[in-house]
């Protein structure tokens, strides 16, 4: 299963790389000397167009049978069997083994993909709580 990125951060990055490049070139219709300026800001801008692409073809996360992937720098990922708690806290959903937590933040998920993760991480809740039943007690 794959959970993308939230349309308005991608168009966001686009604006944002084409407002710099927009920047980057009329520094070339000036009069002055241009030096090394126009074309950092240049590169700048195609920064936030690569970051905008990566993020439209690579999803923000991938969630296959055995693993979690988060694909943000760096890429995160933890084996779903070795996952030993999972946590919804302050708009993260929070999974944890021994060894690694991974966040993933729920404001970056697209709202069409976000029932399905939803879906998931109830599935997972649960299978911990079958398995440990002092994670199924709650106060009344």
């Amino acid at each position: 299963m794959e959970i993308a990125f939230k349309n308005k951060r991608i168009i966001t990055n686009i604006a944002l790389g084409l407002v710099w490049i927009g920047i980057g070139i009329s520094y070339f219709f000036e009069s002055e000397k241009k030096l090394w300026k126009p074309y950092v800001i240049i590169a700048l801008g195609i920064a936030y167009i690569i970051m905008a692409s990566y993020e439209y073809f690579y999803k923000y996360l991938i969630i296959s049978d055995k693993q979690i992937q988060v694909n943000i720098f760096p890429k995160k990922q933890i084996n779903i069997d070795e996952i030993t708690s999972a946590d919804y806290n302050l708009n993260d959903y929070t999974f944890t083994t021994s060894r690694k937590t991974l966040k993933v933040v729920r404001s970056r998920i697209s709202p069409d993909d976000l029932p399905k993760f939803e879906t998931f991480f109830n599935e997972v809740r649960s299978k911990l709580r079958d398995q440990d039943p002092l994670l199924s007690y709650e106060r009344k």
